[in-house]
């Protein structure tokens, strides 16, 4: 199943090639572990997963803490690449939070500042 979102105008790239392979560790998040589902549109198009500071980006559902919710797809890619400014997205309503607020925003400042998924092959 492969997904197709806009990365930027005229361009597509598929969700599933930021599914990585091996756990990416950001040191901001070390010590903290939890799941978030970002929805595009109400539909899932991922999910964020934090052990003990290691993100893996996975498409499996399942429990997760915290809902992301964008309207745009594009969004979902800018957050993976840390491009997304997550206070500057939510005050002009185009990032919404439901559940632990608190893990969303962690993880979304983490991935702006650290950049681990920067290229577009983020699995690689």
């Amino acid at each position: 199943m492969q997904r197709t979102t806009e990365a930027s105008p005229g361009s597509a790239q598929p969700v599933q090639s930021f599914v990585t392979r091996h756990p990416i560790f950001v040191p901001l998040l070390a010590g903290r572990s939890g799941r978030m589902r970002v929805d595009v549109d109400g539909r899932s198009a991922g999910v964020i997963e934090v052990e003990q500071g290691h993100i893996n980006v996975s498409d499996e559902l399942g429990e997760v803490a915290v809902i992301a919710m964008v309207d745009d797809a594009s969004d979902f890619l800018r957050m993976l690449r840390g491009e997304l400014n997550p206070v500057v997205a939510s005050i002009q309503g185009r990032l919404v939070f439901q559940g632990d607020i608190e893990l969303g925003v962690e993880i979304i400042l983490a991935l702006h500042a650290a950049k681990p998924f920067a290229s577009a092959g983020a699995g690689e």
